[in-house]
C-alpha cells in the first residue's frame, strides 16, 4: 500500500509566492531627466566644436574670383609657406627711380583676393618709385581652398613674402616698406616686430577690434568667444615698432581706430581722408617718402 505524501513544507525565510517588484517612477525620471542632460550636453559641446573649427569665417571672408587680380603688368612669381605654395606678383621699381631699392610688401585685408582696387594702391606705390610684392594667402584667389586662412597662416605667409623679396630678390631688410591695410595692418605691425628690421610702416584703415566686430554675429553669443575665437588681429605692436609710419583713415574715423592710431610709437603720421579723395592720399604719400625716406640708397652687396 502506498505510502500517503508528506505535506510540501516552505522554507524558512523565503516567500511562498513572488510578487512583480515595481520600479519608482522618481528613479525612471531621474534617469531619463540625466540622459537628456548629457545628450544636450554633448550637443552643445559638438556645436562649439563646429563654431571653433569654422570661427575663422567670422573675421575672414576668401574669395576664388578666377577673374580677379590687380590687373598690373607684374611679374608673377612664386613662393613657399609652410608647405604650401603661394602665388603673387611683382612689379619692380623703374630702373631711373631714385628708390629702385626700395620695396613694398602688400599685405591686403582678409575679405577677399587681390582685385583691381589693390592695383589702384600698388600702382600709386609703384608711381613714387617703388618696387612692390603682392600675394593673396593661402585660402584665397589662386591658392588652394585648404588649408583655409587663419591669423597664424597668413602672418606665416606674410613673413615668407619678406623672405622671397630679400633672399630672391635681393632688397636689403632695411629697405623693406610693409603695407597693409584692414587686418593687414596686425600683420604688417606684428611682421616688423619680428624681423627687428624694415624701413617704414604704411597702415591703411587699421581693424582695431576684431573680436568687438565679431561679438555683434548673433551666432557668436551662444559660446563663449574667449574659447572659441582666436583670430584677434590685434595693434599692439603699433606702440613698440620703432620704423615710421603713415596712418590712414578713410572715412569716418571711430573711436577704436583713432585710439590704436594715436598710441602708435613714434615717428607716425596720421592722415584722416572723409571724403577719400585719391590725390589727398597721394599727397599724403609722398610728403610721407620724401621725409623718411632718402633717395639714392645703395644697393644690397652680392652675396
Amino acid at each position: 500500500m502506498a505510502k500517503p505524501a508528506a505535506p510540501r513544507t516552505s522554507r524558512p525565510g523565503r516567500p511562498t509566492s513572488s510578487a512583480p517588484e515595481v520600479v519608482d517612477p522618481r528613479w525612471l525620471l531621474r534617469t531619463l531627466g540625466l540622459l537628456i542632460g548629457l545628450a544636450l550636453l554633448c550637443g552643445y559641446l559638438t556645436l562649439g566644436l563646429l563654431f571653433y573649427l569654422g570661427s575663422w569665417q567670422l573675421a575672414l571672408k576668401p574669395t576664388h574670383d578666377a577673374g580677379g587680380g590687380t590687373g598690373l603688368p607684374a611679374q608673377a612669381v612664386t613662393f613657399r609657406s609652410g608647405d604650401e605654395e603661394v602665388r603673387g606678383q611683382w612689379l619692380p621699381a623703374a630702373a631711373d627711380s631714385t628708390r629702385e631699392t626700395y620695396a613694398v610688401l602688400y599685405l591686403r585685408s582678409g575679405d577677399g583676393q587681390l582685385d583691381k582696387g589693390d592695383g589702384t594702391q600698388i600702382g600709386t606705390l609703384h608711381d613714387h618709385g617703388l618696387g612692390v610684392l603682392a600675394f593673396d594667402y593661402r585660402g584665397y584667389g589662386p591658392n588652394p581652398q585648404n588649408p583655409h586662412p587663419t591669423e597664424k597662416r597668413m602672418l606665416q605667409d606674410a613673413d615668407a613674402a619678406w623672405e622671397y623679396l630679400v633672399g630672391r630678390q635681393r632688397v636689403a631688410p632695411g629697405h623693406v616698406l610693409v603695407f597693409g591695410s584692414g587686418v593687414g595692418v596686425s600683420l604688417a605691425t606684428q611682421l616688423l616686430a619680428q624681423q627687428h628690421a624694415g624701413a617704414a610702416l604704411i597702415g591703411y584703415n587699421a581693424d582695431p577690434d576684431v573680436l568687438a566686430r565679431v561679438r555683434r554675429d548673433p551666432r557668436s553669443h551662444l559660446f563663449p568667444l574667449g574659447l572659441v575665437f582666436h583670430e584677434r588681429f590685434l595693434l599692439d605692436a603699433l606702440k613698440t615698432v620703432p620704423q615710421p609710419k603713415l596712418l590712414y583713415s578713410t572715412g569716418p574715423l571711430d573711436a577704436a581706430r583713432r585710439a590704436a592710431y594715436r598710441g602708435a610709437a613714434d615717428p607716425k603720421m596720421s592722415v584722416e581722408v572723409p571724403t577719400h579723395t585719391a590725390k589727398d592720399e597721394q599727397d599724403a604719400l609722398a610728403r610721407f617718402l620724401d621725409a623718411y625716406l632718402p633717395a639714392g640708397p645703395t644697393l644690397l652687396p652680392l652675396r
